[in-house]
């Protein structure tokens, strides 16, 4: 509530929402319900970005224009592990890192 009543309007926040929590979906563990209409009623001018992972999506909503005097959200829907494909959607890789071979074959399948 801050940002909005001290007109931040030079402040952008970016909220990566892939729908995964450490123990399953959001809506298994706690559904966050709409997050638009809550930054909105906070006073925050809200962008959502239909593939986070896209990256000329993300540079739109990057460069739009201000809203002037007030902060603004970025909401980029995203696939968490996107690209890997043994990550790709995955819960179970929230909170830990791959091994060796794991990285390995990961940096692989990026670089393809």
């Amino acid at each position: 509530m801050a940002e909005a009543h001290y007109k931040l309007d030079n402040l952008t926040v970016i909220l990566d929402h892939n729908g995964m929590q450490i123990d399953g979906t959001n809506d298994q563990v706690m559904s966050l319900g709409d997050i638009k209409a809550k930054f909105v009623a906070f006073g925050y001018d809200v962008i959502e970005v239909a593939d986070g992972n896209d990256l000329q999506q993300v540079l739109d909503a990057l460069h739009a224009p201000a809203c002037p005097g007030k902060p603004r959200m970025i909401i980029m829907h995203t696939l968490k592990g996107k690209g890997v494909s043994f990550m790709e959607g995955q819960v179970g890789w929230h909170g830990k890192a791959p091994n060796a071979e794991q990285a390995a074959q990961a940096l692989k399948e990026l670089e393809d």
